[in-house]
């Protein structure tokens, strides 16, 4: 992590113990944000797919056409 820190306060030039700080804020708490930030998204994602799936199978009843009340009797012996 110390080595992380130091790449990055050297790839933005910073030498101010202050910024560093801040720079180890960044490092500390940003970069897992972003990684939590991104799978939350693919989560997103995966669920909205899975929805649409489960939709399109969704049980719909069919309506019949015409009146289903006239059956003919059971035949008596």
């Amino acid at each position: 992590m110390e080595k992380l820190v130091d790449i990055f306060c050297h790839a933005i030039r910073i030498t101010d113990p202050l910024s560093i700080k801040i720079a180890v804020g960044i490092v500390g708490g940003g970069i897992p944000l972003l990684f939590l930030s991104a799978l939350f998204i693919l989560l997103g994602e995966l669920v909205a797919e899975q929805r649409e799936v489960m939709k399109a199978f969704s049980y719909k009843p069919t309506r019949r056409k015409g009146r289903t009340g006239r059956r003919s009797p059971p035949a008596t012996k």
